[in-house]
């Protein structure tokens, strides 16, 4: 500010490389987009280098939308691209999927030469990939004159992304050099993919790893549904001196919330005071969470009205997490709050809210809320929002009402709707589910999941219904072997997180662990005989 008060003063800002130098020097080094876009407004007479430059500001300020409006207006004043102008206008449509416009500057790129350059051919491959046009992208990387590990890298990520993993592998294991980054570029597609043993094998063969490698290694795991390894990956970490940045942090306490390690959240917590750390929006929302989920309600509000900055996701958190501990009241009196503060709801805050609802039998409040969703908020209702309506008509046993819901609903009911109306059904001894469309959801979703068909049959059995309950308990039978996925508990001791299956004999002192259940097994039928 004191060079800018210097060039207005001596009168050099009309220097128009001055002038542009030290828009560059705000917009990119000092990332404050806002005030380099009104020194660029006093230039005279802005060229290419100029235009480029407050549209690199606002790509680098993730503001794609201002970028390519003003990239709009350098064209309509005759202003004539260079190869940087491509790169960051490519970098803004890739931003905004805009696919039809960047193949546009595809066309402009080959009519003006620049097709060898390395810089705008990964942009665009970059475009295609997030375009999901693997086509074009392949295309364009085969009619590189020569392929350099950063476009390699771009189209292994494009590949994965697409689903393609054999091509994504093939590329991988052709390429003659590769860095970091193109083992982290395979990592994170095999976990996107759910190959998260693979990853990690490839994880283990590399000779050198960066902090990226590891975070992409422990979100992966958590993406796949293996928390407790994402944790041991993590502490694994730790002993090994690596010190983890802020995303990694996050990703761990996201693990932590999953699974409810509370002794390892409160220990990843004071690594971070202990550090140090900047706890940035992102980071005090993951702990907020974590505390909310694991059942430290009082812990998480400290944490929550600490926060100078706050966003709808950590409004969403401990909304969440007093709703789901039995807190409903407060959750509805501290979103009443969030809105008297201006901050707007989401999907995810309606959820908490009508779940909050729910569990203090507001049947009332839960209409209203569900019915303000779209005229206020322009947020269409989904099925998890009318999954907590039938759950709230349910509980306060307007089970018909809950059935009109279900009927009337926009699209096909789940597992979920359909197991908290058949709860509600079973409580208050509501017999009438005689509807063709209601029982053929119901017929096709119990087949999937045994729990639903355990109370539909108890349903017909109150009923009297005897040739119904058999049909159910024969495919209740018959779909044991199918299923598919094994029943997972989990328990942490002394920060670390034993995951048990059933059936399960991979746990190094499962005989020790079956001895004491058999025990109080044991213990358990001796105090019934008593």
């Amino acid at each position: 500010m004191q060079i800018h008060s210097h060039l207005i003063i001596t009168g050099q800002i009309k220097d128009t490389f001055l002038a542009t130098k030290l828009v560059e020097s705000i917009a990119v080094s000092a990332r404050n987009v806002i005030y380099a876009h009104q020194i660029f407004h006093q230039i005279e007479s802005p060229n290419s280098y100029s235009w480029t430059t407050i549209i690199r500001g606002y790509c680098d300020a993730k503001k794609p939308e201002k970028a390519i409006q003003i990239y709009r207006v350098m064209r309509s004043k005759g202003v004539e691209e260079n190869r940087f102008t491509f790169l960051f206008v490519l970098k803004a449509y890739a931003m905004k999927l805009r696919h039809t416009e960047g193949k546009l500057i595809h066309v402009k790129v080959l009519k003006m030469g620049f097709d060898c350059d390395a810089f705008i051919n990964n942009a665009l491959l970059n475009l295609y990939s997030k375009c999901q046009d693997i086509r074009s992208a392949r295309k364009l990387f085969d009619e590189m004159p020569v392929s350099n590990v950063v476009n390699c890298n771009t189209l292994i990520s494009a590949c994965f992304n697409s689903g393609d993993l054999e091509n994504a592998r093939k590329l991988f294991d052709e390429m003659p050099d590769r860095n970091v980054d193109s083992w982290n570029a395979v990592i994170a597609g095999y976990c996107k993919l759910g190959h998260a043993d693979v990853a990690r094998t490839l994880f283990d063969e590399m000779e050198q790893r960066d902090l990226v490698s590891w975070a992409s290694m422990i979100s992966g795991y958590i993406q796949c549904g293996f928390t407790a390894k994402a944790l041991e990956l993590f502490k694994e970490m730790q002993i090994l001196g690596i010190k983890p940045d802020i995303m990694t942090i996050t990703s761990a306490l996201s693990a932590c919330a999953q699974i409810g390690a509370l002794d390892m959240g409160k220990w990843i917590h004071a690594h971070v005071i202990r550090h140090k750390l900047a706890t940035d929006i992102h980071l005090g929302t993951a702990l907020v969470d974590m505390y909310a989920k694991c059942g430290s309600i009082g812990v998480a509000m400290q944490l929550f009205r600490s926060m100078e900055y706050k966003n709808v996701c950590t409004w969403n958190a401990v909304l969440s997490g007093l709703s789901n501990h039995g807190h409903g009241l407060s959750a509805l009196e501290l979103f009443r709050e969030m809105e008297n503060l201006g901050v707007v709801p989401n999907d995810a805050t309606f959820v908490a809210v009508l779940s909050a609802c729910s569990h203090v039998g507001a049947i009332e409040e839960g209409r209203r809320q569900l019915n303000r969703m779209e005229p206020e908020f322009k947020l269409t209702p989904k099925i998890e929002h009318y999954g907590c309506m039938v759950d709230i008509l349910g509980r306060g046993g307007l089970v018909k009402e809950a059935k009109d819901l279900i009927r009337n609903m926009p699209m096909k009911p789940n597992i979920v709707i359909l197991g908290a109306f058949l709860n509600a059904c079973r409580i208050h001894g509501y017999m009438d589910v005689d509807d063709d469309n209601l029982m053929r959801h119901l017929c096709h979703l119990t087949s999937e999941d045994g729990g639903a068909c355990v109370l539909l049959s108890n349903i017909f059995a109150a009923n009297s219904e005897w040739g119904s309950v058999e049909g159910l308990r024969k495919k209740i039978k018959e779909s044991i072997p199918e299923k598919k996925t094994a029943g997972c508990s989990s328990i942490e001791v002394n920060s670390v997180v034993h995951e048990f299956f059933v059936e399960d004999r991979l746990h190094p002192k499962w005989v020790e662990i079956n001895d004491v259940i058999m025990g109080l097994k044991h213990h358990s039928q001796s105090e019934d005989h008593l």
